[in-house]
């Protein structure tokens, strides 16, 4: 009984070790899975924050402004070892798909594929790329919905006098727009109580939005080519040819008999514009003037539309705080004539254009792979 209690105390003994042996064996194995599975993400975070780090820079440089060898030869696949990151080295290459930039005009897209390799510790290797569109900046004006576009609502409405005209159809164009854009039917109900001169229904648009007009507004406020009239001003507020974006702020008394204007022009919150005709004589803005374009008014109290001025594109009305309770009040009357047209919307991003002189990146599709280095 005795040596047979042994016998099973042993092989007991000798189960319990090879048990023991395998969970070891198993742990030291997922250990090794875990830091391979660690590395391997380091290498895939690493990789991608490359592609951040350069599209980010292209888009606020313009790829025409940066630094690194790989723009000088558009056409062709360039490499770029910026530095490194997490520990990993990066080395990332630029294609240009298909691109003609010398006679690329203004509204056409394009595409690049960025791929960035990412190497840790000389073991695990991460292959990130990146398809953008490329598109001009100009694509960042929001399209045209309407002659006259309200997408934060308004908070009064005054009418005087059926004279003014808000129309969508132009003749020149092959589609037509709604006389006023809104992004409610609390909207529209309210707008159609009035006697308001239209040349077609008013449209209800759950789309429309103020954010992205918000986004085009800063960017082309910090751009050094924009134009800010803060006071007395005697140049010409663009061309047919060049197109500009002018920035109205404060009292402003346009000097140079300035007639018409073009691309997109920023009424600022209580900002005044008079105008100053060849006799000398000072005679309020609203009826002497003629802009193709966008003209956008940024948290403006008050739409004033009495006296003749013409706009020739849109009007955009918006409050860039959906929660200021100063709501927004509309006065129109008068001879004002807002007027929907393809050529105002051309005008508005050729403007863009020029004022911020770089393309814009938009990612569209992304694959990534990891791998043992290859030594």
């Amino acid at each position: 009984m005795g040596r047979a209690m042994l016998i099973i105390c042993a092989g007991m003994l000798v189960a319990l070790g090879i048990v023991a042996m395998g969970t070891s064996s198993q742990g030291k194995l997922l250990t090794k899975k875990t830091v391979e599975y660690a590395q391997k993400t380091q290498a895939l975070n690493a990789a991608h924050t490359a592609i951040q780090i350069v599209t980010q820079e292209i888009n606020e440089k313009g790829i025409e402004n940066m630094d690194q060898q790989y723009v000088d030869d558009r056409n062709s696949s360039n490499t770029w070892t910026p530095s490194t990151i997490n520990g990993a080295d990066i080395v990332l290459s630029i294609e240009f798909l298909n691109s003609d930039w010398e006679t690329n005009p203004y509204f056409e897209e394009d595409k690049v594929r960025v791929i960035s390799q990412a190497t840790l510790d000389n073991k695990y290797e991460a292959d990130v790329k990146s398809v953008y569109v490329v598109a001009p900046f100009s694509n960042l004006v929001p399209d045209f919905t309407g002659a006259l576009q309200l997408p934060t609502g308004y908070g009064s409405l005054t009418v005087d006098g059926s004279a003014h005209e808000i129309n969508g159809t132009d003749p020149n164009c092959s589609d037509s727009r709604p006389p006023i854009a809104v992004n409610n039917s609390a909207t529209k109900d309210g707008l159609q109580s009035h006697d308001l001169n239209l040349d077609g229904d008013i449209a209800v648009d759950n789309q429309l939005d103020y954010e992205p007009t918000d986004e085009l507004i800063a960017r082309l406020e910090n751009s050094s080519n924009a134009t800010t009239v803060n006071s007395d001003y005697s140049e010409n507020l663009g061309t047919a040819e060049d197109p500009g974006v002018f920035f109205i702020d404060g009292n402003v008394k346009l000097t140079g008999q300035q007639s018409e204007g073009y691309g997109i022009m920023v009424i600022k919150d209580s900002a005044h514009m008079d105008y100053e005709d060849q006799d000398g004589n000072t005679v309020s803005i609203r009826g002497n003037f003629e802009f193709n374009g966008l003209v956008i008014f940024e948290n403006a109290k008050l739409f004033d539309g009495h006296g003749t001025p013409t706009i020739n594109g849109s009007v955009l009305v918006g409050d860039t705080n959906p929660d200021d309770t100063n709501e927004i009040e509309v006065d129109i009357g008068g001879n004002i004539s807002i007027n929907y047209t393809c050529a105002g919307e051309k005008y508005a991003k050729m403007g863009a254009a020029n004022t911020v002189k770089q393309n814009k990146y938009t990612r569209v599709v992304t694959s990534e792979e990891t791998s043992l280095a290859k030594n």
